[in-house]
């Protein structure tokens, strides 16, 4: 009753303003007058004109623009450059960011404010280790391509996630690795057929299913592979290589197997082998240490089938590794590039956070389906000024002046600007003292 008062008064007073005009002389029609209105959007200033007035949040003075903040830009004046004190950061944790890690903190190129931060070596323990360190008190940064959560596995008893702030640190991609030799490169491998290479149901490279894959037995790649059976050749036996320790890059490998492959197995924050520690069942099988491992194995081993961060393979020495084609989630075959590792943070969107980091398996064309972010993580209140301004400006400088100058050439994504931005905001609330530690002029 109330919406139909509401609709026939607008219509009468639309009727009565129509009325009004009719009824005016032409030489007494009032003419509109245009003004001109600003208004402040982000660092722009956007202009237009409206009829007599500005309406709300314009204004007709033009406002001053700020001046860009030099935070996290790497440029005198930057605060992130600027720390109360000595100090030495001790770092362990994803072999995933080892190569982005490597050269923000060693070398020619390593953040260090002035001189005054150093950092331990970088071990590269795994994720696991990342996570046990840092809630041990033994690290001032830990590294896990898994967010630290009670929802996805990975929060130690007993720690609780709200003494813990978590930061993106770099975006990447993984790819499925294999060795087979001259005359083997180009192989396709669905989700499903990795994953029953891994549940241990395909056990040969002249696999029906993998012929069938890649063209059929009258097609070039597939007569190499059924001839590698006919021949009875050592390397048709495939050779399963898995992370021997808690792994980030194992918990995404499994997270596509579940979701692309209808594996079965749900990931588990990264425990060894997935599903509570061994549940694969592959028993041709082998654990490496880490990516580096697992690059190092991949190239030695004929026969072999493997996992490994894309920023491995590109590594002088590693490019012989050999990349099977993956398909993105409408069927589009494709082979990893930073653009299509990009795309899949595209389709993941801009709300990415501890609680909703996955990117793997994301909608679209030309989209990487095994994509992960990767995670740094500190506690949210330090004892120490100057451990928790090295830690957080550390981190601030990396999510963005690291990001644009040095994550492409190690082979990773720079963060998008709403993942960074994230960082930042996070960041503001590690406390020392009561204090804001990322934003003191120190």
């Amino acid at each position: 009753m109330k919406k139909s008062l509401r609709l026939l008064a607008a219509v009468s007073l639309a009727v009565s303003g129509l009325i009004t005009v009719a009824i005016l002389p032409a030489s007494g029609a009032a003419k509109s007058t245009k003004v001109v209105c600003y208004k402040l959007s982000g660092s722009a200033v956007k202009s237009a004109k409206f009829a007599g007035h500005c309406p709300k949040g314009w204004s007709k003075t033009k406002p001053k623009t700020a001046a860009p903040s030099l935070m996290g830009s790497n440029k005198a004046g930057d605060t992130d450059l600027v720390v109360p004190g000595k100090t030495t950061l001790n770092i362990n944790g994803s072999s995933f960011d080892a190569p982005l890690v490597g050269v923000t903190t060693s070398g020619s190129t390593a953040y260090s404010a002035g001189g005054n931060v150093s950092f331990s070596a970088y071990p590269a323990g795994g994720s696991g280790s990342g996570r046990t360190g840092i809630t041990n008190g033994s690290l001032q940064i830990g590294f896990s391509d898994v967010p630290m959560t009670s929802g996805a596995g990975t929060l130690p008893s007993g720690v609780t996630e709200a003494n813990y702030v978590q930061v993106p640190y770099l975006l990447g991609g993984a790819v499925v690795g294999y060795n087979l030799g001259g005359g083997f490169d180009g192989l396709k491998l669905t989700a499903a057929e990795v994953a029953n290479i891994y549940n241990g149901t395909i056990t040969q490279w002249s696999d029906p299913t993998i012929v069938a894959t890649n063209g059929g037995a009258s097609s070039t790649l597939g007569k190499a592979l059924t001839l590698l059976g006919t021949a009875n050749e050592p390397k048709d036996t495939i050779k399963v290589l898995y992370r021997a320790a808690s792994s980030g890059t194992t918990e995404a490998f499994t997270y596509w197997l579940y979701d692309a492959g209808n594996s079965g197995i749900a990931p588990s924050g990264g425990s060894v082998m997935e599903g509570s520690g061994g549940a694969w069942k592959a028993t041709n099988i082998d654990g490496v240490a880490n990516n580096a491992g697992m690059a190092t194995t991949l190239d030695a081993t004929l026969g072999a089938i493997g996992y490994v961060e894309y920023s491995y393979v590109l590594i002088p020495g590693n490019n012989r590794i050999q990349i099977a084609s993956l398909q993105d989630k409408n069927g589009q075959w494709l082979q990893p590039s930073l653009t299509n590792i990009g795309n899949a943070a595209a389709a993941a969107g801009t709300s990415v956070t501890p609680d909703n980091f996955a990117i793997v398996n994301e909608p679209g064309n030309n989209v990487w389906p095994f994509a992960t972010y990767s995670w740094a993580i500190i506690p949210k209140v330090e004892t120490s000024e100057a451990t928790c301004e090295a830690a957080t400006k550390y981190l601030d400088w990396e999510t963005h002046y690291g990001q644009s100058a040095l994550a492409k050439g190690e082979g990773y994504v720079p963060l998008p600007a709403a993942a960074a931005a994230y960082a930042r905001t996070q960041l503001e609330t590690v406390t020392s003292g009561g204090t804001v530690c990322v934003t003191q002029k120190s």
